[in-house]
């Protein structure tokens, strides 16, 4: 996870608007393969305090739920390689796909289409993309949040700069609806219903199930009141 300090920030706008963008960048790092530099931020509260330093500063009230607060602590409990070994047994294993997949593209119909369009989103504002592993496909979550942390970061950069952040504003918007908030609630669900089925819990590390279950809660809120924050300003 990257340090949150960024360029002195003048203003509340700059602020919220820098707060919004870096809580895209931490989320896609708590949806890629943990690493252990982020199982040190995990198990050490690092994560927690950079979470809620961010929630603290959003430009809407962002209440942390109990299972959000006790789930978010839990990979403390839990060994490095029931994490890493949990991790892809959930979330990259499996014949076919694995359990719970964090590709768009297996919960929904004509998964060519949505990467033609995730294409065009990112070229249309000058990122390249070439298909690599699991994560560096167009569909998966991370690389999702990722697109949304720069389109945060450019209307950031244009309010330090003056510039018009309609434009930016406008993408963010469009990608939410159009991605993210169609299909993120579906893999909650898929998650919650693969949890009700769990073998005996000395063959499961519990503690990741709690972890990946409150970071997608937190998602989930977080998209859907940033999307109506954005809503908000574009109506004015």
């Amino acid at each position: 996870m990257e340090a949150i300090v960024t360029d002195p920030l003048k203003n509340q706008a700059e602020t919220t608007t820098g707060s919004r963008s870096r809580m895209y960048s931490v989320i896609a790092e708590m949806f890629r393969y943990p690493d252990e530099l982020f199982r040190r931020q995990a198990k050490s509260g690092e994560l927690e305090q950079a979470l809620r330093r961010l929630t603290d500063n959003l430009p809407y009230p962002f209440e942390w739920r109990d299972t959000e607060k006790t789930g978010i602590r839990a990979l403390a409990g839990a060994p490095d390689e029931e994490i890493e070994v949990e991790f892809i047994r959930l979330f990259e294993a499996g014949p076919g796909s694995p359990p719970i997949p964090m590709l768009e593209g297996l919960y929904r119909e004509d998964r060519q289409a949505i990467f033609r369009e995730l294409i065009l989103f990112y070229n249309h504002f000058g990122l390249s993309y070439a298909e690599g592993s699991m994560e560096d496909r167009p569909d998966h979550l991370c690389y999702q949040m990722e697109f949304l942390h720069f389109l945060t970061f450019k209307e950031l950069t244009a309010l330090q700069n003056d510039r018009d952040v309609f434009p930016y504003l406008r993408a963010e918007q469009d990608f939410l609806e159009r991605h993210p908030l169609v299909w993120i609630n579906l893999l909650l669900e898929n998650f919650r219903r693969l949890e009700k089925k769990l073998p005996r819990p000395e063959d499961v590390c519990l503690e990741v199930f709690r972890f990946y279950e409150s970071a997608f809660q937190l998602t989930c809120r977080f998209l859907t009141m940033d999307r109506h924050y954005i809503q908000t300003l574009l109506a004015r």
